[in-house]
């Protein structure tokens, strides 16, 4: 039998009456992990890993009805059996694996065969169908180790200390941003938009340590000075960023800001 189908408003499990990251308001939402495309706003209530609960509580609101589990944890959902495991993504990314009647379904969600140093691994999880996301599919993605990234990255940082330049990393507010602090940690000072010192604090109530950041938050127009990672597709010049979150100027700091990076699985 089918276990799973596609509704307007998203993956639904027809045995187990939930959907899989909804679209659109459900009374009872899986999530796979903390994206905004996939958790959103007006679910009557929310089931996730426990490292995503702060994150959904940081953007959705701290009064959503939210259920987080463990990893490899069983329950049953309307005669489903239902658990989620390790996606790699980010912190609480998470694979929702369904069992009906001796048929196993794998809703992949977003995720990463890295390992990363701060989300738990990618668990391979054998099953009869595997429903798998592919925003980096095809073959000519091919990524550099986590050990050669955070090497260039250190190594682009210290030339631009001895060029008295302030480095500059524009990135996704969750994940990307913590993923470079941790790759960059006792460079230079850290100074991060407060929209990811937000999400810092989600990683601090999950239990993830993260590296020592100061949050900036501007008032009106900032002027700055520095150099942006080459990784990035951005054509405005540094001190032209007033139309984005922006920061200040100095050779010994490491700014954070948010928009949408080149590189990245």
């Amino acid at each position: 039998m089918q276990l799973i189908e596609f509704r307007p408003e998203g993956i639904y499990c027809s045995v187990g009456r939930f959907y899989i990251d909804p679209w659109r308001p459900v009374e009872l939402a899986l999530i796979t992990h903390g994206h905004a495309d996939h958790a959103r706003a007006g679910m009557t209530k929310y089931l996730c890993h426990h490292y995503t609960v702060p994150i959904l509580q940081s953007r959705i609101g701290a009064d959503i009805r939210i259920q987080g589990v463990e990893y490899g944890e069983s329950m049953t959902i309307n005669n489903v059996h239902v658990s989620f495991h390790p996606a790699g993504h980010i912190i609480g990314s998470a694979q929702i694996r369904m069992e009906y009647k001796g048929k196993v379904v794998v809703v992949s969600g977003d995720y990463k065969l890295q390992e990363d140093g701060l989300s738990t691994p990618f668990e391979l999880v054998r099953c009869h169908e595997f429903v798998s996301e592919s925003t980096f599919g095809l073959p000519i993605y091919q990524w550099d180790t986590v050990t050669r990234q955070n090497r260039a990255l250190a190594e682009w940082v210290t030339l631009n200390k001895s060029n008295k330049r302030t480095s500059v990393f524009v990135g996704y507010s969750l994940g990307k941003a913590q993923r470079i602090m941790k790759a960059v940690d006792g460079l230079a000072q850290i100074h991060v938009h407060n929209s990811i010192d937000k999400l810092n604090r989600a990683y601090s109530k999950a239990g993830v340590a993260l590296p020592d950041h100061q949050p900036k938050v501007f008032a009106g127009t900032p002027q700055i000075s520095g150099h942006v990672h080459p990784g990035v597709r951005v054509k405005l010049s540094v001190n032209k960023w007033h139309h984005f979150p922006a920061f200040l100027v100095g050779d010994d700091h490491l700014i954070f800001t948010c928009f949408f990076p080149l590189y990245g699985a």
